[in-house]
Order: C-alpha cells, then structure tokens, then sequence
C-alpha cells in the first residue's frame, strides 16, 4: 500500500510534486491537476482509473516542459552562487581523470550541459586552454547559471500562462524581482568600489557610471540625437521616410487578444520563446537587407525591438532613402521587399497580410519624423514623458518590465541602421583640443559631437552635437564600412583572468589625409595616417566592492584544487535519475495502459527518485 503522499491519486502527492516551483505557481498547477483529476463519470467503474492516470501524466508532462535548468525554480541567488562554487569544482577534478587537454575540454563540456548551461564556444579565437580555464571559474559559472537560471523561469511562467496583458504584462512579476534585486546588488557594488585616476581624483564607479550612456537619460538624449541628425539629413536631400512596424507569427504568440479586450490562448502557439522569435525576426531582417543591397536601395534609420503583451518582440523601424530608385518609387519597391521577406513564413494564417507587417508614409508637413519614434525609445527606456502605455499601465513602471524583458532574453533593443558608426563619435569627444592643422573633416566632427553649446552667431557648423555634422565628416549617410575617421587602438599586453591577451584599447583617431610633396621637379599627392590622441584618465581601483582596499589579501585563484573533491559522479547519476522518472511515468500513467498499478516500479520511481534535485544544503565557505 502506497502512502498518501506517494500516491497519485491523492492530493499530497501532487503537492510534493508542485513544491519546488514559485509559491504562485503551485495553485496554479496544483488545480490543473485537481481539475483533471476529479473529472470523471463516477457511474463508470474505470473512470476514476483514468482520470488519476490521465491526471497525473499531465502534471509530470508539465513539470518536465519546465525543468531546463538543474537548480530548482525558486531558487535564490545564494542556491546560484552555491552551485557555481560546486560546478567549478568537478569540472577542476575532471583534470584528475582526463590528462589530455581535447578530453578534458570535452569532458567539461559535458559538465555543462548536465547543468544545462552553454559550454564555451568551439571557434579559433576560444583555445581549449582558455576554455577550460573558464569553466573551473566560479564567476564564470555564475554568470551561465544566472542566465538559464533567469530564461528558465520566465520560460516557465510563459508556458503556465502568466505573462499577458490581464496578469503579468510583457514578463513575470518573478523575473521583474529577480531584476530589480540584481540592479540592488550591482548599485550596492558600484557605490561601494571606489577609483582614483593619475591626477589624483577619486570618485566612486556609481559616479563615474552617471556620466556614461548606462545612464538612461543620456542614452534617450543620444539616442534622440542621431535620430534628429538622421532626420535632417533627410529633408535636407529631399529624402522619403517610412515608419515600419513588424510582427511575428501568430505561432510564436502564446495569447491572442478577442473582442473587448479579453485574450484567450492561442491554439496555434508553438512554444517559441522571446529570444527565438527575436532570432527569427533578426534572420529575417538580414535576408531582407541583403535583398535590398542586391538591388540597390541604400536606407539609412533606426530599429526598436520591444515587447508585445506576451512577451513575443516585435520590431518599430524608420527608414530613409532615396524617393527616386530605378525610375520608379522607392518607397513602393521597399514596401514589397518588406513585405515578402515579413510575411514568407505562415502567409495564409488568419489576420497575417492585415497585421503582420504595417507602414506609414512620413508626411514632413505635419510634424517632425523624430516624434514617431520618440515614445517608443522613452517607454523602453525611462518612461520620460509617456504618461500610459498601449494597455492603459503607467509608462514609468512598465519601462522597469521592459527592462527586465530585454535583460532577461538579452535582446538588443535599440539599432541603428546605416550611417556613420556611433563609436569614433564617442572617441572624439575624448579629444579636448584639435592641432592648428587638423584635417577639415576632422575639425568638423570635432565641432559636431562638442558638450559645449554654440555661441551666438557662429551658424551651422558651429551647432553643438549635431549628428548630421559629423555624419558628413564621415563620407556621408550611405558611406558605409569606408567612413573616414576611425578609433585608434593600442595593445595594452598582458592576458586576462583566462590566460588570453587583453583586446586593444582605444587611445585616439586616425584618419587617411592627402599630403602634397614634391620629389625633385615632380610634384604629387600620397596618402597619410593623420592621429590624433584622446585624454583618457587612468583609473585604478583603490577600494573594491566588498569593502577591500588595494594592498589587503585577495582571494587567491589558482588551478590547483584545494577544496573537497566534488562528487561529480553523484551528479551524473541523480541527473541520470531525474531523467528515468519520466520514462517510469510514461510506462505507469499512459492512458493507454489499462491494467494494474505496478505499486513496486511506483514505489521505486516515485518514492526514491522522483524530481532528485542537487544537494544544495552543503554550501562552499567563503573567505
């Protein structure tokens, strides 16, 4: 006789099975089960039987579609920590039994993907040294756990149906927490780590990271700068914009929203998540760019990703060009490429030629192309000056849920679209002051991308940070890869905590001038480097974030293991065992089994093994 916990007929067992989720998620499950398990004909002798088979295969089935990490779903960032510690020590002990560094690499691998994470990538630049020096890196394991330990959840929340515009909008209310503490601690860190550079300056990373564009309001301010460059540019050269919006497929939406609001779930819905539908979306937008290079059509503008109510992203563009393109219209050429590109997968499902792909003609006579996109990039920003969004919540709170979004998948929100790179602009205003004979185009950008407002009368060149300036010092909105002032970069030597070189540093700009010279009698014109060095301070930690100063006892990092030999081998077989349960739960609740329950095979699946989770009480110590 089973006991009452180990039975799948009583409501004991479906709590114990339901109890390593989110405490709002097992209701939730928990009356799925009890509904499918109370709903039978009880005149019907084997009924009963049925429902509890039926049941029970289906909330094994469902915690199986959420089970994508190796750490339980409620987990803290302390479990997090725990188990990086843990990782990092098997894979170490794995260079006991593997010798050759091929082996070992793969057998580490192997480690990873038992714990559901991403192994470093196999390409010529990640050697297998530097390899396997990252996965025996605690912080490395951290950061891989924290990422699937982050999509797992909201995966999960995706599939049991909370993410939508009635409960969580854009993403769960558990990934929103997960972020804002996150922010917690790295606000916590950077206010407690401290710098000082060459000249004797100290200031906290917290005050240096509020004059970066990682301060949101700088980053809407440049943002909205290059956009109004763009724009005037545009009328400038009497060119056409058009506003783009591009949806996904109704597959890749969980919910669909029905008259008066209400939304329903999607039947058609394939279990795509945000970061894949954000993929397809990329994938799509680069065949269709190659479309439109093969053909010709230069375009130039920006592209905002931002999600629906589901969580599925979908993709705002602007875009200028030439009205004129092979005699005919550019703008009705593009509208066609679009089109056939955005609409090549599933064109026949219901609402596809009507919804999916939908655009507007920027009428320069009624307003600025600057304001079509302006709400867009400060609800997924700061919410600056957008009262509600498209569902009626307050734009200041639901731009933290997009950031959590876009966080939580790492999708790209903002890109832009042609035209010159964003990065020499960046550099330039390193420079603080131009020599007498800076080249012209030089000087020029050097003006446009300034922080100080122009005087009075000095016209257009002397405008402050005017995008449009510095693009035409670059070669112009369609220059491409050949724009002319470049970043300058040193190699700084060293190697970093993997063993690799440290990239180059940028310490100025470089650009190609013509030099006249003359050889004898004859005269001519050779091409130059022109450099110009950037004023970059030095800064140097002198107090870390948990308090150290520089000159106290660091932990030390070497490769010899000094800890416990982790029981690597355990962890294959719970894993192993963890993946049995449902082979034993398929053989015991198939509604097409109709005899016995086989109470010893129960007992041994359920009773012993059922959803075996890592060990997380033994937890490393800490110095």
């Amino acid at each position: 006789m089973l006991a009452r916990d180990q039975h799948p007929a009583n409501p004991e067992w479906a709590a114990a099975k339901v109890a390593p989720l989110p405490r709002r998620w097992q209701g939730r499950l928990f009356r799925g089960w009890e509904k499918r398990r109370n709903a039978y004909n009880a005149a019907d002798l084997g009924a009963e039987g049925e429902a509890t088979r039926g049941a029970a295969y289906w909330l094994a089935e469902t915690l199986d579609s959420l089970r994508t990490t190796s750490l339980p779903l409620d987990a803290s960032d302390a479990d997090i920590c725990a188990r990086a510690d843990e990782c990092a020590r098997n894979c170490t002990d794995l260079a006991s039994a593997f010798h050759q560094v091929e082996t070992l690499r793969a057998a580490m691998e192997g480690a990873c993907r038992a714990s559901f994470v991403k192994p470093p990538i196999r390409n010529k630049r990640m050697t297998d040294s530097a390899a396997i020096a990252r996965m025996t890196c605690p912080m490395w394991w951290r950061r891989r756990l924290r990422r699937a330990q982050a999509n797992a959840v909201e995966a999960a929340a995706i599939s049991i149906g909370y993410v939508n515009r009635t409960r969580d909008v854009y993403v769960s209310n558990e990934s929103v927490a997960c972020r804002v503490q996150q922010n917690r601690r790295n606000a916590a860190m950077l206010d407690a780590t401290k710098a000082r550079n060459e000249i004797g300056q100290e200031m906290t990373l917290t005050q240096l990271v509020a004059v970066s564009v990682s301060n949101p309001a700088i980053k809407r301010g440049e943002l909205m700068t290059r956009l109004a460059g763009f724009e005037r540019i545009a009328r400038e050269f009497g060119h056409e914009g058009l506003f783009l919006t591009i949806t996904c497929p109704s597959r890749m939406h969980k919910w669909r929203t029905v008259a008066g609001g209400r939304v329903v779930e999607n039947p058609r819905y394939d279990g795509t998540k945000p970061d894949e539908a954000q993929r397809y979306l990329s994938k799509m937008w680069g065949l269709l760019r190659s479309k439109l290079d093969r053909d010709g059509l230069q375009r130039y503008g920006f592209r905002i990703a931002e999600p629906n109510h589901d969580g599925t992203p979908h993709w705002h563009m602007i875009l200028f060009f030439d009205p004129v393109f092979k005699g005919g219209s550019a703008r009705a050429h593009l509208h066609r490429v679009v089109r056939r590109y955005a609409l090549a997968d599933s064109p026949n499902e219901p609402g596809a030629q009507q919804h999916r792909v939908n655009s507007k003609r920027i009428d320069w006579s009624k307003g600025s192309a600057a304001a079509y996109l302006a709400k867009y990039i400060s609800k997924n920003i700061d919410g600056y000056r957008v009262g509600e969004d498209l569902y009626g919540n307050p734009a200041l709170e639901t731009c933290r849920r997009v950031e959590a979004w876009a966080a939580t998948w790492r999708i790209r929100q903002f890109q832009q679209i042609g035209g010159a790179p964003v990065t020499p602009w960046r550099e330039a205003r390193r420079v603080k002051e131009l020599p007498a004979d800076a080249p012209a185009h030089v000087a020029l950008a050097h003006r446009a991308c300034n922080k100080v407002a122009a005087m009075e009368g000095d016209g257009p060149e002397g405008q402050s940070v005017a995008w449009d300036l510095y693009t035409k010092a670059q070669g112009g909105v369609f220059v491409g890869r050949d724009y002319r002032i470049k970043v300058l970069k040193e190699d700084q030597g060293g190697t970093g905590r993997y063993g690799e070189p440290l990239p180059a540093k940028p310490v100025g700009l470089v650009t190609v001038v013509e030099q006249e010279y003359r050889d004898g009698i004859v005269f001519g014109t050779r091409l130059l480097n022109w450099v110009v060095k950037s004023a970059r301070h030095q800064w140097e930690i002198i107090v870390r974030g948990g308090g150290q100063s520089k000159g106290g006892a660091a932990p030390a990092w070497t490769r010899v293991n000094n800890c416990t030999r982790g029981d690597f081998e355990n962890l294959s077989k719970r894993f192993n065992e963890s993946i049995s349960v449902l082979e034993s739960l398929d053989r015991l609740y198939n509604p097409e089994f109709h005899g016995p329950w086989n109470v010893p095979e129960l007992q041994n699946s359920l009773k012993e093994k059922q959803w075996n989770q890592p060990n997380l009480s033994a937890k490393p110590s800490r110095s």
